[in-house]
């Protein structure tokens, strides 16, 4: 007579493992990918070195990342940070209303969220300051990503002018926060934020229609 199958109880029924779903090989390369730049940097981490530590072989980590870069943008992402415009969420886009508030809100967002990850950033940072390649190329599309997302909020302002400069706006409006940011690294006063509201009180009118 055959033998039964192992019924299964309600406690394995309830296990995390059972309810959890699997982690896929890329979400795990991801994951540690993240736990080895955020230890060293990515310079000091080699593709066998993160191969080894995903438990993966190295072909296999390229059939899922074709290049380090890529996977230095993956982190980045991850972390919630690098998003492109089409990516954008709810959260991201600051309240309708006119340029002057826009700017004010959404830098002050960004303002917080790059406090919230600066040793994360000081790290990565670091690398492309140093000529790191693969972080000096993902420097490039987060800076570009980056002024697209601020290009979107500026381009929704009610009061905006349609002859409007946006690139020039946002390049001196990207600078500016970057600039705050590491100014508050070095100075640890939370309290230069304060300075975005002359930014915008600056920049607005160069971008508002004529009353």
């Amino acid at each position: 007579m055959p033998a039964r199958a192992p019924v299964a109880t309600a406690d394995a029924a309830a296990s995390p493992a059972a309810s959890e779903p699997p982690v896929s090989t890329r979400e795990r390369i991801v994951a540690t990918a993240l736990r080895l730049f955020s230890e060293r940097g990515p310079s000091a981490v080699s593709v066998r070195d993160l191969a080894e530590a995903a438990d993966v072989t190295v072909p296999g980590l390229y059939y899922h990342f074709a290049s380090k870069a890529e996977l230095i943008q993956a982190v980045y992402q991850a972390r919630g940070l690098g998003r492109s415009v089409d990516e954008m969420t709810p959260d991201d886009i600051p309240r309708a209303g006119p340029v002057e508030a826009r700017i004010t809100e959404y830098a002050e967002r960004n303002f917080a969220r790059l406090c919230e990850d600066e040793e994360f950033l000081r790290l990565m940072h670091r690398e492309a300051v140093l000529g790191d390649p693969d972080a000096v190329e993902v420097g490039r599309v987060l800076r570009d990503r980056y002024h697209g997302r601020w290009r979107a909020v500026l381009a929704g302002s009610t009061d905006l002018d349609p002859d409007a400069d946006l690139d020039a706006a946002v390049h001196v409006i990207s600078s500016f926060a970057w600039g705050l940011f590491v100014e508050y690294l070095i100075q640890r006063d939370p309290s230069v934020a304060s300075r975005i509201h002359d930014l915008a009180r600056m920049i607005a009118p160069s971008l508002r229609r004529a009353r």
